[in-house]
This record gives C-alpha cells, structure tokens and sequence, in this order.
C-alpha cells in the first residue's frame, strides 16, 4: 500500500508531462550536455588482478577485464594468460573467459594446454569446453594426433574435446584410439566415454560401429541425446551423494552417542561449521537439547552456536536455529530474535515469532522488562505480506498470553484468509476482554465451524471472568453472551460448534438454561451434541447448589424413564457437594435419593457406604432410622440375590445390632442372617 502510494502521484505528474509535451519547444541539446560513462580505470584493475592475497578480488577484476571492450584491457588478458608463473592470475582469467565464452582468447588457452602446471592446463581445459567452435576443435584435434606432442598435453586435449559435447569430437576421439601411445588410446577412450556416455571400451572396431549408427544424426538430435545422458547421469550422481550424505549423518549420530558430555561441548563448535546443511542442522538439535541440563558457561557455547547458525545460509538450518534461541535466557538471543522478525526470509520470520513467545516466558528479569517490545514485534508480524507469519504471529500472541494483544487479535476475525481468522480464533481463548465482546458475536457468523467452535470458546472464558481477578462482563453484556451461546446450541450446523457452546453453557449458565440443555441431550440430537448438553446440566445443577433444584430434575428424568442418567446426575452432584463441602448447604436429600435410586437399580454396593452413613449420623428421627435399616435391609437382600453371601451376613449383623429386638425388623434380619450361612 505504501509503494501504492508512492507510484500513483508519480504515474500522475508522468502523465501530465506526456500530455502537455507538445506545447513546448524542446530547448537546445547544448542546455543539457549527455552524461558519458567515465572510461574503465584499467590501472586498478590490473592490480586488483595481480593482489594474489584478494583471491576475491582477483576475480571481480578478471570479470570486469573481459567485459572491457577496449585494446589496452585485451592486451592486458593476453598478458596474463601467458604469464605461466602466475597460476593464480591464470585460473581467475580463465574462468572469467569461460563464463563469458569469449573467443578472443583461444589460442593463448590453446597454448596454456602445453604447460608444466597442471592447475593451468585444467583451467584451460574447462574454459576451452565450452568455446568449442569448429576451428578449436579442429586444433584440439591436432594436438592430440600430433606424436610430438607431450603424452600429458595429448590426454589434456582428449579430456577437452570429451568435455566439449560437440559432434565433430567424436572423429578426432576415434582416430586417436589407434595412436601408439597407450595413454593417449586411454585418454581417447575415456573422452569417448565422457561425451556419448558409451562404455565401449579401448576396442577401436566397436567404437566404429557404433559411430556408423550415429554419425548421421544431426545436431539437434545429438545434442538431444547427450541432454538425456547427462539428466541421468545428474541423477544417478545426486543420488549416490544422498545416500552418501545420509550415511556421514548415521556416523556422525552414532560417534555423537558415544561421547560424553564434556566431549560433546567440544564437538558441537565444529559440527556446526561442516559443510553439508545436514550436518548444521544436527548441531542446531544437539545445542538445543544440550541447553537444559547444561550450566551457565556451556549455556554460553551453546548459545554462541545458535547464534551463528541462525543466519545460516541454509533455509533450514537457520528456521531451526531461529526455534532453538527461544529456548536461549539470554538478551543476546532476544536482540536476534528481534533482528530476525525483519528477515527477508517468511519461514524465518514465522519462527522468530514462535521464538519471542517462547522468550517473553522465561523467567528472566532482563526479558520480562522488554516484553512491550516482544510485544510490538509480534503485532508488527501479523500486517506481513505472508499469511503463514501471519498465522503464526496470532498463534504466537495467544500464546504469550498478553491481554494488550486482544483488539489486535479481534480484528484479524475481519482477515480474508480462514487460516488467519482461525488462528486468531484459537489466541482469543486465552486472551479475549470484555472489549472485544462484540467482535467475537460478530465472528460468529463466520462460514468456518473451526472459527465459531474457538469464539465459543472465548465467550466461556468471558462469562467466566467472574470468579477470577480480570475484570468481569456487566450484566447486560453477561445476557447477551447467553443468549447467543443459546442460539449457536440449538442452531449452528456444526455439531461440534454446537457441542462446544454446550460445554461453554456447563461452565457459566444459570438454572434457567437447564430447560435448553435437556432439549440438546435429547435423542433428535446428534450424539456428540447430546453427551456435552447432558454434562452442561450436570454441571449447572452442581454449581446452583440447590437440593430442591436436584429433587426437581430427578423427578423429571424418573418421568422421563431415564434411569442410568437420573443415577449419574444424582451421585455427580452429591460427588462435587461431598469434594467441596458447605456449612449452608444441606446435602442428606441428595444422598437420600442416591440410596433410594440406586436401590431401586439394584445397585446395592453404591448405595451400602451411604446408608451405613446415614445409620452412623446423630439426631435421626424414628421415621428416619426406620427407613435406614429397610434400605439397609433391602441392601443385604441385593447382595444374597447376587451371590455375595459374606456381605450379606455382615449386612444382617449390622442390622441385628441397630434394630430393636421388639421391631418386626428383628426377626427379618436373623432370616437373612441364616441364609447367608446356608447359601
């Protein structure tokens, strides 16, 4: 938008100008003098080339000579070139001559093939591969059919012309496969193998034969086959230089497991400089696993490695790095991760993101004070032009936990691309305000069930503001999260969106929205829907903590003949009141009706530690005891139906002993009493 910005006055005052040219004269060109290119300082470049201690150098200034196009700079290659002694100069100049295939310079190579150094007769070699006109070619091959020549410059001339990929090399190749000399046939041989691929062997007869099948071919579909050769050969090499690399990795795993720790600090310095990004990329997980138990000064080793690694050229290497300094308490490690948010690299800025976040949670007094610049940081990364730092900025936010990121956040539910808005979702759970109570109603209406199910989410963390020191919703906004979270139960197409906001419901709801919840537990439901809205109202009733309410509801499930669930509400509720106990709150109904359902199910074990309690508890009325010991005595009952003959009889000897002997209960426990002993 700023570069938008910038363009468009432009376009505008161009425009005008186009427009109104033809009104003017153009003044005369002496007003305004062309500006020449200043001449090429060839001087400079001349000693730029001959500093053998600037290798870098030397060749910028070899590149710059050949694009030169003037005598002095020419004269000044030509030198170069047949100064034989000076094998740095030669290399540079070479090089330069092969990248820009210039072919003012063939015969000073030509000549360099004859040299005593075979650093020089390479270099000429390779730069005359690739100028492979008919006229090189053709003195290539008579340096290699010339006798006189030296049996060395004979193979540097076959290597060349193999090298070449030309078609008119295969003659000269041929004809030297007949030579007296064996290492010229050799040479032949391998140039041969070189530029067809073939692997024919010394034998001049099949290499004729096999070259009257091809010497008709033209050049493009011999230029055809040699591309083919080539592209397989290329993979067939990368391949074996995986594999190859692969194994140097299992051998460095294995040496590393057999080092100890101390030997390991020393190591991992070195591993990290290797050449192969694999190797870099173990050292970056080695020095972040090494970093827990480690003490202050190996922290500083491994610290130091990160650090460097994190501007590694390697893709990888360097996102692995960038991770691993989240993990670094130290405000070097933070000043990087703040330079590497501005990377040029997105995947490095996505990983720096996740690394503040993971910086801004140590417990570290130097961090914690520049945690408003973490902050602007990561709200800088979510206005990137890449959405996978942007994702990862909002993920990142949420969770650093800072309630400042909320309207930052909230305005990403507006972002046009769902991952975003989905991220943003998700950070909302654990930092939404009541300021952005609006924004998440309004998300709601998103097409996206993953974004709606995060905001329901956020709306139970809102209501739940309550019961905790953040500042809690007011009341009229408290209804209309209820209402909504009413409406996405009963009618959001996603089931689990609609599970979700009957979970939120469990955990904030008011008795009035029991009536919603059974509606959702109902079969209609789907399944998922039905089991979150049965828990909800197990939740709500427990948190009411009204026994009334609970006698209520299980005359309603008893109704509705729903046994297993009437039972389960029953013994939840008594569970959470039993864990969290309250002077006010008079809990005996409900575990009276737990004995009495459970009873009624044949559930006898559930219901025998209670009515043993209820025997146990003073000021019990006569009414009471009674029911007791029948419950008691319908228990024992229970378990001799189910075979447990020794509880029953304990079960009888307790009643023995809390009955009356002028009760008729008396005589009906010594029944069961002496059919316990006969079962």
């Amino acid at each position: 938008m700023r570069l938008a910005s910038l363009i468009l006055p432009v376009a505008g005052l161009l425009g005008l100008a186009a427009s109104s040219a033809s009104a003017f004269q153009p003044l005369p060109s002496a007003t305004f003098p062309a500006r020449s290119q200043p001449p090429a300082d060839i001087a400079r470049l001349r000693e730029m080339l001959l500093d053998r201690g600037q290798p870098r150098l030397q060749n910028q200034a070899a590149l710059a000579l050949v694009q030169i196009d003037s005598a002095e700079a020419e004269a000044l290659i030509r030198q170069g070139l047949e100064q034989a002694e000076d094998q740095e100069m030669f290399l540079a100049l070479s090089s330069a001559i092969r990248f820009h295939r210039d072919i003012r310079f063939a015969d000073e190579l030509l000549r360099a093939l004859a040299s005593s150094k075979v650093a020089i007769r390479q270099g000429a070699s390779q730069a005359l591969s690739v100028l492979s006109e008919p006229r090189i070619i053709d003195k290539l091959a008579g340096i290699l059919g010339d006798p006189a020549n030296d049996s060395a410059v004979a193979q540097m001339a076959a290597y060349t012309l193999g090298a070449s990929g030309r078609k008119l090399a295969v003659a000269p190749l041929l004809k030297a496969l007949t030579s007296d000399s064996d290492r010229t046939r050799q040479s032949a041989n391998e140039a041969l193998s070189d530029l067809t691929g073939q692997r024919l062997g010394p034998d001049a007869d099949r290499w004729t034969a096999w070259w009257q099948t091809c010497k008709d071919l033209d050049n493009e579909r011999w230029l055809e086959m040699r591309l083919a050769f080539q592209l397989a050969r290329r993979a067939r090499v990368e391949n074996e230089l995986e594999a190859a690399r692969g194994q140097v990795v299992r051998l460095q795993q294995q040496l590393y497991a057999r080092l100890g720790t101390a030997e390991r600090l020393q190591y991992l310095p070195g591993l990290g400089e290797q050449e192969d990004a694999a190797l870099r990329l173990l050292a970056v997980t080695w020095s972040q696993e090494a970093l827990a138990g480690a003490d202050p000064s190996a922290q500083k080793v491994l610290a130091g490695i990160l650090l460097r690694l994190s501007a590694d050229p390697a893709l990888e290497v360097q996102r692995a790095a960038t991770v691993a300094l989240g993990r670094v308490a130290d405000s070097a490690a933070l000043e990087r991760l703040l330079v590497l948010t501005r990377s040029n690299r997105a995947t490095v800025r996505a990983a720096s993101g996740r690394a503040l976040s993971q910086q801004a949670t140590l417990d570290r007094p130097e961090i914690r004070q520049r945690q408003p610049e973490v902050l602007a940081s990561l709200q800088r990364l979510l206005e990137d032009p890449v959405l996978e730092v942007v994702v990862e900025a909002a993920e990142d936010l949420g969770a650093l936990g800072a309630p400042e990121s909320g309207p930052v956040l909230t305005a990403l539910l507006r972002h046009p691309s769902e991952s975003v808005r989905k991220a943003a979702a998700a950070s909302l759970e654990r930092v939404a305000l009541p300021s952005s109570l609006d924004a998440i109603l309004k998300g709601l209406d998103d097409t996206s069930g993953t974004v709606r199910f995060s905001l329901v989410g956020a709306l139970a963390l809102l209501a739940g503001r309550a019961e905790s020191a953040m500042k809690p919703l007011n009341e009229t906004d408290r209804l209309r999260l209820m209402a909504r979270l009413e409406i996405v139960l009963l009618k959001d197409m996603d089931p689990n969106v609609r599970a979700r906001a009957a979970g939120a419901l469990g955990e904030c709801a008011p008795p009035g929205m029991l009536g919603v919840l059974w509606q959702s537990s109902q079969a209609t439901e789907d399944v998922r829907v039905q089991e979150k809205a049965w828990l909800a109202l197990i939740d709500v009733l427990a948190r009411a903590q009204q026994s009334s309410l609970v006698q209520e509801w299980d005359r309603k499930l008893a109704m509705a003949k729903q046994p297993a669930r009437r039972l389960q509400l029953l013994t939840e509720v008594m569970s959470r009141w039993t864990r969290k106990p309250d002077p006010k709150l008079n809990i005996t109904p409900v575990q009276d009706l737990v004995v009495q359902v459970a009873l009624e199910q044949n559930k006898w074990a559930l219901a025998l530690p209670l009515i043993r309690e209820q025997l146990a508890r003073p000021q019990r009325t006569e009414a009471e005891a009674q029911s007791c010991l029948r419950h008691l005595l319908q228990a024992g009952e229970q378990a001799l139906a189910d075979g447990n003959a020794i509880e029953a009889a304990r079960i009888a000897a307790e009643g023995r002993t809390a009955v009356d002997k002028a009760s008729p209960l008396a005589p009906v426990f010594d029944a069961l009493a002496l059919r316990s002993k006969t079962k």
